[in-house]
């Protein structure tokens, strides 16, 4: 991976949408089973599917990186394309029209042609958007109207803004800028209609108080609050709100309606949830909820009135670890538990809502549970 604060992008003709891809009515076809495993060949990181759900795309991690292509139909997941990636890939976004795939790779992030990924297309990477040197990028997202792509730097404190605008009027893309924020940012999460981006920092905040796995003593880390129109022109001034957010906090996921934001605390085995109202101008009282859950909670995704939380249990090791349903309007209900592999660690939802992906990092399956059934599934 080239380093820098530049752009190696050469872009090609992206092709057709994917929407218009494969219109197969059995793609959404339930599994047999509620709760479905299905190998990859690798340690899986990110899953996300095309707004069809005929396809899921997955980033692994092994001796070397691949980007996945699965394929859904008539309740069957099959693998369609295994494509070699440069660097660490981990974090994947699909931009809304559906014709890009972004894959964070370390260095900062690799854009795909997702009509050449799907047709199989050994030349579906198109180029690279870079970071600074040594970034450690990890994840990434794009804004809704699809302008600006912001991505994770672990390793140098900041989130870059890259001006994704650029490359679909033909003019390529640019870095605009970072907003700094604290040790290991991961989580991107946008509030409906796209006014404002949440991220989590692992450790921004001064003093001891946490630590993991018999790791260093560091001090609480945040939830920010980012304005994304002024990311677009200011990014070193975007930041709103920045919010203690417990130890090692790692991804964030909104409510359907943008009311709530939870944040999984891996350093205290919690479910954090904020009042997002008050987080820019109440930010002592946003704080409205601590929930225990299972060990090193990582992956969290909000739908149909619950919230799941993997429980990755990543420093203890381990081949049968779980995901808690919790109760989005009554969190101190009792839990529900769905069985997991080894180290699950990111969870989306298909664009129907009818399935759950669950990427088991460390024992190399992609877990599909299928809403419809989640009483069997969740026991």
């Amino acid at each position: 991976m080239a380093a820098g604060k530049g752009t190696c992008l050469g872009l090609a003709a992206a092709g057709l949408l994917l929407g218009t891809q494969m219109a197969h009515a059995d793609c959404n076809t339930p599994m047999p089973d509620a709760v479905t495993h299905v190998a990859v060949p690798g340690h899986p990181f990110s899953a996300v599917a095309s707004a069809d759900g005929c396809t899921i795309f997955v980033s692994l991690t092994a001796k070397d990186s691949h980007v996945l292509v699965l394929k859904r139909g008539e309740g069957a997941v099959t693998i369609a394309q295994n494509l070699p990636a440069i660097g660490q890939v981990t974090g994947m976004a699909l931009s809304p029209d559906g014709r890009f795939l972004v894959a964070a790779n370390g260095g900062g992030v690799t854009l795909f042609d997702t009509a050449r990924l799907i047709a199989g297309d050994d030349k579906a990477a198109m180029g690279y958007l870079n970071d600074r040197t040594g970034a450690g990028s990890i994840y990434a997202a794009f804004s809704p109207d699809q302008h600006l792509l912001f991505v994770s730097d672990e390793r140098n404190a900041a989130i870059t803004v890259h001006d994704f605008a650029g490359i679909l009027a033909g003019k390529g893309a640019k870095p605009i800028g970072e907003i700094r924020t604290g040790d290991a940012p991961v989580g991107l999460a946008f509030s409906p209609g796209g006014r404002l981006l949440y991220s989590t920092s692992e450790a921004a905040s001064a003093g001891g108080g946490c630590s993991e796995n018999g790791g260093h003593s560091h001090g609480p880390g945040v939830l920010l609050v980012i304005d994304v129109a002024k990311a677009a022109v200011a990014p070193s001034d975007s930041v709103l709100a920045r919010v203690t957010a417990g130890c090692s906090p790692v991804r964030v996921a909104l409510s359907p309606d943008g009311a709530r934001a939870y944040v999984s605390a891996r350093g205290q085995n919690m479910l954090l949830a904020f009042d997002t109202a008050r987080l820019i101008n109440d930010s002592d009282h946003a704080l409205v909820a601590q929930v225990p859950v299972g060990t090193a909670p990582v992956g969290v995704a909000a739908a149909n009135g619950k919230v799941f939380v993997t429980n990755s249990n990543r420093f203890g090791g381990g081949d049968a670890q779980s995901v808690s349903v919790l109760d989005a309007g009554n969190l101190a209900a009792p839990q529900a538990s769905i069985p997991a592999g080894g180290f699950p660690r990111e969870l989306k939802l298909t664009a129907d809502g009818k399935t759950l992906l669950v990427t088991n990092y460390a024992s190399g399956t992609l877990e599909l549970v299928d809403m419809a059934r989640l009483a069997e599934a969740a026991k």
